[in-house]
């Protein structure tokens, strides 16, 4: 056997566990609910489907609920996704310093990130209560009126600032990133006069573009299905309670669909829009990321 043949039959005897666990646990649901979205599946009539075609995705476009929900997702993702890779960014960015104490400061700063997301949003939601909650408290302390934070007018907002605390979840991979810069390229540009912004601006923000590029892609993913939040924050807390209008995203709606209302089929053609939603967004990054993302070596493809 050639050297060549060798190294394929090595790669594939070596991926192979993971490959068989991935058609097994993964795939293979994924192509089976994408089925089920064909059907008239509603979980108790396995024996009796029906192919129904299109028509799933045909009441999706008429579920008013489903739109809208959608265009709050979006909106949502599209505040959180920047805000959070720039505060991520800021963060390394300050971390990376030579001060006294780092490393405590990067553990505090990494820490929302480790919190179960159950354990933050019910912190997050003590702070945000009406009454006695610590935010009225300080507006009170500072003579500001109170915000009803999971009223009508303030539930996003409330929901925005939630996803922002654990923000400080990329510091670790924007940390890595900045370590990775040689320090000569700044001795060179300091030699040359360079002011630190200009520093960051010609040096710093170029060569963390594919750390950015990461956090971008990580990001929009993990935006675009948010479920457990918005549900938490919701008054009572309950798996199967409606969070108010402002909150109520596109996986939300989905579980609704799927286990208050048992239209199961219906859900599943929900999901696989949203993973076809996720998949023309990440396709979008990766086609634009020759624009602006710097990487050192040449790229195939």
């Amino acid at each position: 056997m050639k050297e060549k043949n060798r190294r394929i039959v090595a790669f594939y005897l070596m991926i192979s566990p993971w490959f068989l666990v991935f058609l097994v646990f993964g795939l293979f649901p994924m192509l089976y609910g994408l089925y089920l979205s064909f059907t008239n599946y509603y979980g108790f009539n396995m024996n009796k489907l029906k192919w129904v075609g299109l028509h799933q995705y045909k009441t999706l476009l008429t579920d008013s609920d489903a739109v809208h929900a959608m265009g709050r997702t979006l909106y949502l993702t599209a505040l959180n996704v920047p805000l959070s890779t720039i505060i991520g960014l800021g963060l390394a960015l300050l971390l990376n310093r030579r001060i006294r104490g780092a490393g405590i400061y990067r553990t505090v700063f990494y820490l929302p990130s480790i919190v179960p997301v159950v354990s933050s949003v019910l912190m997050w939601k003590f702070m945000f209560s009406s009454s006695n909650g610590i935010l009225n408290s300080i507006l009170e302390f500072l003579h500001i009126p109170a915000v009803n934070w999971m009223g009508y007018d303030y539930a996003r907002l409330s929901l925005l600032i939630m996803l922002l605390w654990g923000a400080g979840g990329g510091v670790l991979v924007n940390l890595a990133g900045l370590k990775g810069i040689p320090r000569d390229l700044y001795e060179a540009a300091a030699i040359d006069g360079a002011a630190p912004f200009q520093s960051l601006r010609r040096i710093t923000l170029p060569l963390m573009t594919p750390i950015i590029f990461f956090n971008v892609v990580l990001g929009i993913i993990g935006s675009l299905q948010i479920y457990l939040q918005p549900i938490m924050l919701t008054p009572g807390g309950r798996l199967m309670d409606r969070p108010i209008d402002p909150n109520y995203l596109y996986v939300v709606h989905a579980f609704q669909q799927i286990f208050s209302f048992q239209r199961f089929a219906y859900g599943m053609a929900l999901l696989w829009v949203m993973f076809i939603v996720i998949l023309v967004l990440a396709l979008l990054v990766f086609r634009t990321s020759k624009y602006w993302v710097y990487y050192e070596t040449e790229q195939e493809g």
